[in-house]
């Protein structure tokens, strides 16, 4: 992911990750997983803002833990139970002009 980035802020509570124009995989995928990691290791950030080309997502620390329900990233703990949590946070968020209906799957 390190290579993807282009700059980091941080404003108050606020992340603000920008990252190329192009992605390798799914902007909202990419910025679930993003969130929850920030959010688990930041306990600080309330909001992460992942920013793409003309495309802004934004995701408050409530909405994230509301789409986990009751699990806390340290619960994830296999692969599979991770990706799943990716795609609740993400199918949680506004859909994106031109993209398809539904997300495409993780790797």
């Amino acid at each position: 992911m390190r290579r993807l980035i282009e700059s980091l802020a941080l404003e108050g509570t606020a992340l603000t990750v920008t990252l190329a124009p192009t992605l390798p995989v799914d902007a909202r995928t990419l910025a679930a997983a993003t969130a929850i990691r920030a959010f688990d290791r930041y306990p600080v950030v309330d909001s992460v803002i992942i920013v793409t080309g003309a495309t802004t997502l934004s995701l408050s620390r409530e909405q994230v833990e509301h789409h986990l329900r009751s699990e806390t990233p340290a619960s994830l703990d296999g692969k599979q139970r991770w990706r799943q949590a990716v795609v609740r946070v993400a199918a949680g968020l506004p859909k994106l002009e031109g993209e398809p209906t539904r997300p495409p799957p993780l790797p």
